[in-house]
């Protein structure tokens, strides 16, 4: 499942996110593949965590599906830069889960997609079926899905090694479709939901970030919880 969020990111907290991730966004121009960001959040007791940022993204939407969602605790499971390359090519069709069932073992993750920019179909965004999609009450429904067969192949192109075997997936896209997002617009989608992004087919990088959240009650593996980023203060 999928919604869009109907409220939308500030450009202020965007571009404060963009200068400072200068650095990546540069080198992305000479590279055709798909910088990830990893480690461009992190924890409280890191240097540079960016947590500040990531604070003003949070607080854009959160307060606006928290009780929707309804996890017992809360946490930010990950959150990492999808920066795209000039040339990149796309990614493979695959679910969150399959990457996930190790960590999550009840499944609790869902992601929020943000454009960082105005993402155009050239750009390479996201390709969603929308026969999956709900209103932003529908994510209460959220990771009741089933997981799909999947395939390892570590020299698929886009950096995803583990997706849905080219048979099924092309049967699959055939009911999908590019979803347009202006920048600041968001959407989200549970660990179930088959996606793919095409190439960037432009000639500079394509910018996006997703967050990751999920119920941290039976975890000792996550971010931050989201009560600790909305109480942070850069020391």
């Amino acid at each position: 499942m999928w919604c869009r969020l109907p409220f939308r990111i500030s450009t202020s907290a965007i571009d404060s996110l963009l200068e400072r991730a200068d650095g990546l966004i540069s080198a992305a121009q000479q590279d055709n593949s798909v910088t990830f960001g990893k480690d461009f959040f992190g924890r409280i007791d890191s240097e540079n965590n960016n947590l500040d940022l990531l604070q003003q993204l949070h607080q854009d939407f959160w307060p606006e599906i928290a009780d929707i969602v309804d996890l017992k605790v809360p946490v930010v499971d990950h959150t990492i830069l999808l920066i795209k390359g000039a040339g990149a090519p796309g990614t493979a069709l695959h679910q969150d889960r399959a990457y996930w069932v190790g960590r999550d073992p009840t499944p609790t993750i869902f992601s929020v997609w943000i454009a960082l920019e105005d993402l155009t179909e050239e750009k390479g965004g996201l390709i969603l079926s929308p026969d999956n999609q709900v209103s932003v009450s529908g994510m209460s429904a959220f990771n009741t899905g089933a997981i799909l067969e999947h395939a390892e192949d570590y020299k698929q192109a886009g950096g995803f090694p583990i997706t849905i075997p080219p048979a099924a997936a092309t049967e699959m896209k055939k009911a999908m479709e590019f979803i347009s997002l202006a920048k600041g617009e968001a959407l989200a989608f549970d660990s179930f939901e088959a996606h793919t992004t095409g190439p960037n087919q432009t000639s500079t990088p394509r910018l996006a970030m997703k967050i990751a959240y999920s119920d941290g009650a039976d975890k000792d593996r996550y971010l931050i919880r989201t009560d600790e980023l909305e109480d942070y203060s850069p020391s």
